[in-house]
């Protein structure tokens, strides 16, 4: 008998020689080794793999990328640019992590992340 796997668990797959035309949104992770022409939102992880060509805006919790994307990020965590990494536009992202090796054209801004009320010092 199969394991079913809980649907908050999922992840999306666009394998290799699959091409995409239109915007991708949804709550779970996803891996892109295809084409993707349109924007990506997700509130999950995303994976741009090595064979991705991502032509698109990105909006997303956390982005690891390995292939190529033409277009604006927007990760609320981390964006990590692996080795292999083509990216053309800006990165917004609370951190950044980039391997050397990585071909990145555009400008990057650091969100500041608000510190909970609880940890704040009065008068500062």
């Amino acid at each position: 008998m199969a394991k079913e796997i809980p649907s908050n668990n999922a992840v999306n797959l666009l394998c290799e020689g699959t091409m995409i035309v239109g915007d991708i949104k949804t709550k779970n992770d996803i891996r892109v080794d295809g084409v993707i022409n349109g924007k990506i939102i997700t509130s999950g992880r995303l994976v741009v793999g090595t064979t991705a060509n991502v032509e698109g805006n990105i909006d997303c919790a956390n982005v690891d990328v390995l292939g190529v994307v033409k277009g604006d990020i927007m990760a609320t965590g981390t964006v990590s640019l692996k080795e292999t990494a083509r990216v053309t536009g800006n990165i917004m992202a609370g951190t950044l992590s980039m391997e050397p090796g990585v071909a990145f054209n555009g400008n990057c801004q650091m969100i500041k992340k608000e510190l909970p009320a609880s940890t704040k010092v009065e008068g500062k």
